[in-house]
Parts: structure tokens; sequence; C-alpha cells
């Protein structure tokens, strides 16, 4: 079900499916489209002042970063979060990006150790100040700008990839109540390890910052179906 929530597309500077992608993804993580949803096309085409090409384009590209489910015949829907596929992405996650933190913090210079330390002090500023939209760039920001010494854009693609596939879960951890001290900390201790050019605890912290979530995000995906248990009885 689409809400009169969608304002006209104006900017021309991007591309038309590039910016419908952009509001239908802002929609999906402020679950103004709901979990499940049918998303009627023609409405939302309607609502954004687009025709059907770029809104197409736009769901094709939002169903490969794992926010929209296309069934032939039956049309597109918003993906529904579940304990299952968030086990898998997780391990890939962890898998992938333990190794590729081993093999770049020897590459890593002192420029970018002092970048790394100002997304950290940032981070905590955007806590403080609530901002989550800044946390999550900044967040991103960190982990990547420690793989890109590794000048290897296969291993980076697939771990935007991957980022992209998790942004629907991570995105709702962090507008709930959580742990942000334990992130910010295990944050700390990347960088530490970062600094003293200790590769193995890299990896180690790297992959239990990963778990940790997924843990979190278990603990909000049952607590999100006993409340939704609740309204149903």
């Amino acid at each position: 079900m689409i809400s009169k929530s969608f304002s006209p597309i104006e900017d021309n500077r991007r591309t038309l499916a590039a910016q419908v992608q952009d509001r239908i993804r802002d929609a999906i993580l402020k679950q103004t489209l709901k979990p499940g949803a049918r998303i009627d096309q023609n409405k939302l085409a309607e609502q954004l002042k687009v025709s059907m090409a770029p809104l197409r384009e736009a769901l094709k590209d939002l169903e490969a970063e794992g926010l929209v489910t296309i069934y032939p015949r039956r049309g597109a829907f918003v993906t529904e979060m579940s304990g299952d596929d968030l086990d898998k992405l997780y391990f890939a996650r962890a898998m992938i990006e333990g190794e590729t933190i081993y093999h770049a913090v020897p590459l890593l210079t002192e420029d970018v150790l002092k970048r790394l330390g100002k997304y950290v002090a940032g981070m905590r500023q955007a806590t403080v100040e609530e901002d989550l939209s800044t946390y999550i760039g900044l967040n991103r920001q960190f982990h990547l700008d420690i793989y890109n010494p590794l000048d290897n854009p296969h291993i980076l693609q697939v771990i935007q990839n991957l980022w992209k596939r998790s942004e629907l879960y991570r995105y709702h951890l962090m507008a709930a109540t959580h742990d942000t001290e334990r992130v910010h900390r295990e944050h700390e201790a990347i960088l530490e390890a970062c600094y003293q050019r200790d590769k193995a605890a890299a990896r180690e912290l790297a992959i239990l910052h990963i778990r940790h979530t997924q843990e979190e995000l278990h603990v909000y995906l049952q607590a999100a179906n006993e409340r939704q248990t609740t309204t149903l009885d």
C-alpha cells in the first residue's frame, strides 16, 4: 500500500532511475513502505511524476541490494527481514571482511590512520546528537577506508554489495535502542590494532564486531516478531 508520502522528482542532476531508487530506499528503511508490502508501481510512478521505465530500473537495482523482491506476474514487494537470511549475510561478511582487514592493515598509512581516528570521534558525536544518517555514513567510511589500501576493486565491490544487503537490518537496529557504547569501543579497538599494525588482532576484532551486531539484530528481530504477534492477538 502506497501512502501519499512521495513528492514529485524535480532534480535533473542525476538520472531519474537513481533518484527514484533513493526515494524508495529511504521509504523502505524508514518503514514508510512496510516489510512484505506490495509496491503499487502505477501509483508510485504517478506520485513521483515519472514513467514506468525509470521506476522499473530502480526496483531492479533495489532487488540487487536486497531491499525489494520481484516475483514474476505478482509484482514487487518490500523484502521481509528473517533470521536465516541475517545469519547467511553476516557469515559472508565476517569471512570476507575478516580476511580483507588482515591483508589491508600492513598497507595503512599515517594519513589514513588519522582519518580513521576522525571517523571514530565523529561517530561518537553523531550518537550524542542522535544523527543517525551521519553515523551510518561515517561507520561505512571507517570500514571501507581500512579496506581501500588493498586496491582490489573486486573485493571492495563484494563488500559494498553485502553492506547494501545488510542495510535493511542495520538501519532498524541503529534506530532502536542498542548498545552504542559497545560499538564505539569496538571501533576504537579495531583502530588501535591498525595503529599497532597487528593484522591478526584486527581480523579477530573485526569478526567479533560483525558477530556482535548479528547477535543484537537477532534480539531485535525476535522482539519485533513478538510485538507483531501481540498485535495480532
